[in-house]
């Protein structure tokens, strides 16, 4: 199931995709289902891919919110009621791009937002909040009381904190609809290879495929990707998730070498091998804060980040950490963490892979660090990962110094 919310400036990057999945097509085996909210007059469509686009099933719904989570929930009832099956994989390909502005007008709009002028169009889609999944989290935000409370949620944007939340209230409604986890979910999206967004469907999906950095615009090569499927419809599913990642970073290394890309696959079944050692890091950090808060600081400056700097590539942060500090306590548990993002089988880390200079030391997944010089988000506290592991409470302590 490829869920393609294509209304914006993405809609042609969409055509492309699906000309690449119209290769591989559908078989007799795997069903291969589309729902496309395009830019223009086309409306959306729920599609199966034929081979070379022969015989195609093809259903014209009009005009929707892809933005919308009932939306999707519903693109997933039509695909289970349909084409059962024995294995599901979900593929979000999404606001890679952001919300435009005149979208994000639109919603302001349409909720009354407090205090809300046509001048903070341009700052609020240019924000982490233009990357938002889903419609309502910006509705949510905009809701809030004037542009200063908007402005400090403005990391939410980046798709780890409130719009985790709607994600994965649609993947549990998603899973209870198929009736098991979803075997697969893929994030042709930006900035998505987080531990707080994997953690949060941790009960519903058994590996997660996606981005720490942001995407091109070309997005994932669903030749490739879908031909291998169709090849080798019995392929395991960790093995299938392995060769996503190497063919979407072999494609981009072939078409540009220059490119910036990064792509990893998780096993959610294993998830505790990393937050166990993590909370043992939290936990040292927060004893030791009042010296340790400049070893953060420090290891910070030096290792990879992502987006207005809210995202840090956890294991290059660890590595960085144990170069910075002294305190061997620390460094154990720091080293712990990285040890446990060895990619392997069997691993929480299945596979990994990047090109380019600025992403060269990562190691697969992203985890919120936002620095003492902005505020952490208030939404953080809701997610699963931060109700349920001492990270908060580090970075309060952190926060507080």
């Amino acid at each position: 199931m490829v869920y393609m919310a294509g209304d914006n400036n993405l809609s042609s990057a969409g055509d492309v995709d699906l000309n690449e999945m119209r290769q591989a097509g559908s078989s007799d085996r795997v069903n291969v289902l589309v729902e496309f909210d395009n830019a223009g007059n086309q409306g959306t469509r729920r599609i199966r891919i034929g081979k070379d686009g022969r015989g195609e099933a093809v259903d014209s719904l009009g005009e929707t919110d892809s933005g919308s989570p009932e939306v999707l929930s519903g693109f997933i009832e039509w695909a289970a009621e349909n084409y059962p099956a024995d294995r599901y994989a979900l593929i979000l390909w999404n606001h890679g791009g952001g919300w435009e502005p005149g979208e994000v007008d639109r919603i302001a709009r349409s909720v009354a937002s407090p205090g809300y002028t046509g001048r903070e169009i341009s700052e609020r889609s240019s924000s982490p909040l233009g990357r938002v999944l889903f419609r309502s989290s910006l509705e949510q935000i905009f809701s809030l009381p004037g542009p200063s409370e908007r402005a400090i949620c403005s990391d939410d944007g980046s798709g780890h904190s409130l719009d985790t939340i709607e994600l994965g209230r649609v993947i549990a409604a998603g899973a209870e609809t198929i009736g098991q986890r979803f075997d697969l979910l893929g994030m042709d999206a930006c900035l998505m290879s987080n531990l707080e967004v994997a953690y949060q469907v941790r009960d519903h999906v058994r590996y997660v495929v996606g981005s720490e950095e942001n995407e091109p615009g070309e997005g994932w090569p669903y030749d490739r990707i879908l031909g291998r499927l169709v090849t080798d419809p019995a392929i395991e599913t960790a093995e299938f998730a392995r060769s996503i990642v190497a063919d979407y970073v072999a494609w981009y290394k072939r078409k540009d070498p220059a490119s910036v890309v990064t792509q990893a696959a998780m096993d959610l079944g294993v998830i505790g091998s990393v937050t166990g050692p993590l909370d043992e890091f939290a936990d040292r950090l927060t004893i030791a804060m009042a010296d340790a808060y400049r070893d953060i600081w420090k290891a910070q400056r030096k290792s990879t980040r992502f987006w207005h700097n809210t995202l840090w590539d956890l294991g290059h942060f660890c590595e960085e950490f144990v170069r910075a500090s002294k305190a061997t306590t620390v460094n154990g548990a720091a080293q712990a963490v990285w040890t446990a993002l060895e990619p392997g089988t069997g691993r929480f880390i299945v596979a990994e892979s990047h090109l380019g200079a600025k992403v060269q030391h990562c190691r697969g997944v992203t985890i919120y660090l936002v620095p003492p010089i902005s505020e952490i988000s208030r939404y953080y506290r809701e997610l699963d990962f931060a109700g349920n592991h001492p990270w908060i409470g580090m970075l309060d302590a952190y926060h507080d110094c």
